[in-house]
């Protein structure tokens, strides 16, 4: 495909070479148009040498308002129509879409009726609410279009047809109640939709949406995010596959996926200290393979960098001694939003084998001297903090500056190599994770001999043969995390977790030095390293205490500390609210097993709701909706607000009473005021009336009081919905949409 065409009814014509726009033209060019008002040629679509698509028309047409009849060129998002007299029913206007770029719907300014497809009943009977619910949550994961991959995990039996028809449902149900109209269009536009297709109408109480509307703005734009990340994905394999010259899987190289952005559109806001444009790489790929927010399973996944990652770091690195952690779900999910807003930057034009430059090339502009002495600084002092939580680039290059005398690098050359030598690293300590080269109960790392083949990996393999072996990355990993660890976790806000838990470590992390006092001289220790490093722990000296405390003995002792604190670190992390998934938006479905027979009444339904009688169906047109019954003698008991006294809860019982009229009556009767129920058409009647008193009663009113009554009564829980649904007469309501009960076609 080279560009599209997509009509005002949302229709796209794909363009595979250069084409002929033709009225009812069936052999070769592109058939969009049959209206006895147009000759049978309209014009040509070509591109030229250079990449720009032109517009020869035979007939008059409009480009962007513009007449014309002559030659021109056209853009992305052009607006073509040719006008037609004798057509009252299909406006013939067109929009011209490049590749990889999101369509925009427009308003024409003309009063037109399209011909609109009907809802395809007996198909939307064959799907269950339970059904419909895992399809949204299977959208919200992996995203729009991805038909293979929802048949692999839940829907083997269904046609993708089905899938389709059903996700556009939900699509523009999302896109209907969203406050924000160009996000709306721009979901719209992300359904593919052919003539055939069955049409399954948008509802959002299919979608259970109404529990949602606080989250639809962002529920549409993840859908938006996945669908470009699927389009990404999709290029990428393309392009690969081109290359290779097979469409085996097993060959592409993803080392290219995010080869062609500049090293600087990586190094802000990384998830970690240790995090590599490699992570990146893979944390897009495992979204788009396992699912967004599924970090989990990424985490784990054996064709990715991070499970290695974790064995790195919670086995070889430190043992017990480990201070990193792996990313909170909540910081990988704003990491993966900004990556694809760093990949909409180039509008699709991905050149995967021009690679940005290296850290190769970036290194040359290092000398020998300024690389060693880099790494010695790192290794003492590590990365400072700022005031702002930030790692302080700039006062490790004054430092840097005060160790060599002249430095002309700036901060984010610096922050580079910082990166590279994290990441020599850690390739160095995956590379020795099948030795047994560390004894955990030991702090020398240079206690044990290795070979020099598994003692010394380059950096750069160039002529100043910069070199890091295993002791040292060793070193490096375990002095800079634990340094890392007591900046961001012990010393802020005052050492607010030092003062609370500093009878905890009285009693456990013990000092067998007279004088020592263990508040006092473990804030100087751990201020005094991260003040002036390792190297200052040589000529410390401690108030009231005689004893000569060496450097390695003052290791030991913040050792203990920052093991004692990372055990109350991992508690907390256990118990911290997991971060906003589908699981959150789906409302809470009781258990499948409904028989009325098992039912004892009254049940209590929620915490605010008792169930008292379902009552019994009848079938005529005003004891039902689309999507509720009202069954006489239905009674619940809700607990709401008090319309008399400010503050105070108390039970309405609400009713559903045969009406004289052959329409259904609805009673609410406080229990503050059993003498005056309050009876309506409606169950939002009484509901409303109610709210109104309760709001009156309040110091800061709401200008306008809105409430779902049908919600009120009860009627909208799924565990009172299954049971109404199982009722005698219910499969008789002709308009009611089943939820639960499947019902035989």
């Amino acid at each position: 495909m080279i560009a599209k065409m997509q009509s005002i009814d949302g229709y796209e014509y794909f363009i595979h070479k250069n084409i002929t726009l033709a009225n009812n033209y069936k052999i070769g060019g592109l058939n969009i148009l049959e209206c006895k008002g147009l000759p049978p040629k309209l014009a040509d679509i070509y591109q030229d040498s250079n990449g720009e698509f032109y517009l020869k028309p035979y007939v008059e047409c409009h480009v962007e308002n513009q007449p014309t009849i002559e030659e021109r060129k056209i853009n992305n998002f052009n607006r073509i129509w040719f006008p037609c007299n004798k057509c009252k029913s299909q406006i013939h206007i067109y929009t011209f879409i490049l590749p990889l770029r999101e369509p925009l719907k427009f308003d024409t300014g003309l009063n037109t009726s399209l011909n609109q497809k009907s809802h395809d009943k007996i198909l939307y009977c064959r799907w269950s609410q339970d059904e419909k619910e895992t399809l949204k949550k299977l959208i919200l994961q992996f995203g729009y279009g991805r038909w293979n991959k929802l048949q692999q995990i839940r829907f083997q039996a269904k046609p993708k047809t089905e899938l389709k028809s059903f996700s556009n449902a939900l699509i523009r149900s999302i896109a209907d109640q969203l406050p924000i109209q160009e996000l709306g269009q721009e979901l719209n536009n992300l359904i593919d939709e052919n003539q055939d297709d069955a049409y399954i109408e948008p509802n959002q109480k299919d979608w259970e949406l109404q529990n949602l509307k606080q989250k639809l703005v962002s529920i549409g734009k993840r859908i938006i995010m996945l669908s470009k990340i699927r389009q990404f994905i999709k290029k990428f394999k393309e392009d690969q596959f081109k290359k290779l010259g097979t469409n085996d899987k097993s060959q592409l190289n993803w080392d290219y996926l995010l080869g062609f952005i500049p090293s600087s559109s990586f190094y802000s806001q990384r998830p970690s200290i240790w995090w590599t444009r490699k992570h990146d790489s893979d944390l897009v790929r495992g979204v788009y393979k396992y699912g967004y927010t599924n970090h989990t399973k990424i985490r784990q996944a054996e064709d990715l960098c991070f499970k290695d990652l974790d064995y790195c770091i919670n086995i070889i690195a430190i043992v017990e001694n480990n201070y990193q952690e792996f990313p909170f779900h909540e910081t990988l999910n704003k990491r993966v939003k900004k990556l694809v807003s760093i990949i909409n930057k180039f509008d699709g034009n991905y050149d995967f084998d021009n690679l940005a430059q290296s850290d190769d090339e970036e290194q040359k502009l290092w000398s020998l001297q300024d690389k060693q002495s880099l790494f010695q600084l790192l290794c003492d002092f590590g990365v400072p903090i700022g005031i702002d939580g930030r790692q302080n680039w700039q006062d490790l290059k004054d430092k840097l500056m005060n160790k060599i005398g002249k430095f002309d690098r700036n901060l984010n050359q610096l922050e580079k190599m910082v990166q590279t030598i994290r990441t020599r690293c850690e390739q160095i300590l995956m590379r020795n994770k099948d030795k047994k080269f560390l004894d955990s109960e030991s702090s020398d790392l240079d206690s044990k001999q290795y070979d020099k083949e598994d003692q010394e990996i380059p950096i750069v393999q160039d002529q100043d043969e910069f070199i890091i072996t295993l002791a040292d990355a060793q070193k490096f990993s375990k002095q800079t995390n634990l340094l890392h660890f007591i900046r961001k976790t012990i010393l802020p806000q005052a050492q607010q977790l030092f003062q609370t838990h500093q009878s905890a470590i009285q009693k456990q992390v013990e000092i067998d030095v007279p004088g020592y006092d263990i508040i006092q001289h473990d804030i100087f220790v751990l201020q005094h390293l991260n003040q002036y490093g390792y190297s200052g722990l040589n000529n410390i000296k401690l108030n009231n205490i005689d004893q000569f405390i060496t450097q390695d003995e003052f290791i030991s002792r913040i050792e203990k500390l920052c093991s004692f604190f990372k055990k109350i670190r991992d508690q907390s992390n256990t118990k911290r609210k997991s971060e906003y998934t589908i699981k959150d938006e789906i409302v809470k479905k009781p258990k499948t097993n409904y028989n009325l027979s098992e039912l004892i009444l009254p049940s209590q339904i929620n915490a605010s709701l008792k169930l008292i009688q379902l009552g019994k169906i009848i079938p005529t047109i005003y004891y039902h909706s689309e999507h509720n019954l009202f069954p006489v003698g239905y009674k619940s008991i809700r607990t709401y607000s008090s319309m008399f006294t400010k503050g105070k809860r108390c039970q309405y019982s609400c009713e559903i009473i045969e009406g004289a009229d052959g329409r259904p009556i609805f009673k609410v009767t406080s229990e503050e005021d059993i003498d005056n129920p309050i009876i309506k058409n409606s169950c939002t009647g009484c509901w409303v009336y109610i709210c109104n008193r309760v709001n009156d009663l309040q110091d800061h009113k709401k200008q306008k009081v809105t409430i779902s009554g049908t919600d009120r009564f009860g009627l909208l829980e799924p565990n009172v919905q299954k049971y109404l649904e199982e009722l005698p007469g219910a499969e008789l309501c002709q308009k009611y949409k089943f939820k639960y009960r499947q019902m035989e076609i």
